[in-house]
């Protein structure tokens, strides 16, 4: 068990216009790291990161596709990402023992994976195949 002397981290909740507060770790992998002081560190850490590489960029090769579709494609591949993850959520009412609330919330994402699914299929089939350098 952790130290009950560390306070607990939260999940943000995120408001979509200011997603670019966020940038940097997924949440489901920073949700991993309950202790707020390890936590915000982190966050500060790529935050950081994510500046640098912002700066530095302009030394970095070209998107073949142009920078736009190349972060299309990124959008996308963390879309695809919500979409294991919510689906392996649904999973967890037929896996594992979960309190009534719980189950529930299983079952919500259970229904809401193919509807992630069907918007990264429509993403996909307007971006089209990868254009090679």
């Amino acid at each position: 068990m952790g130290d009950p002397g560390n306070a607990f981290a939260p999940v943000p909740v995120i408001d979509p216009d200011a997603f670019e507060d966020f940038e940097g770790l997924r949440e489901t992998t920073l949700a991993v790291f309950t202790d707020a002081k390890v936590n915000t560190l982190l966050r500060e850490f790529v935050d950081f990161v994510y500046t640098v590489c912002l700066e530095y960029s302009k030394y970095w090769p070209r998107e073949p596709e142009g920078s736009f579709k190349h972060q299309t494609r990124a959008a996308l591949a963390d879309l695809r990402h919500l979409q294991g993850y919510v689906a392996m959520l649904a999973q967890q009412h037929v896996d594992a023992a979960l309190e009534d609330d719980e189950e529930r919330l299983s079952v919500v994402c259970g229904r809401l994976a193919p509807r992630l699914a069907k918007i990264g299929d429509a993403l996909e089939r307007e971006l089209g195949p990868r254009e090679e350098a």
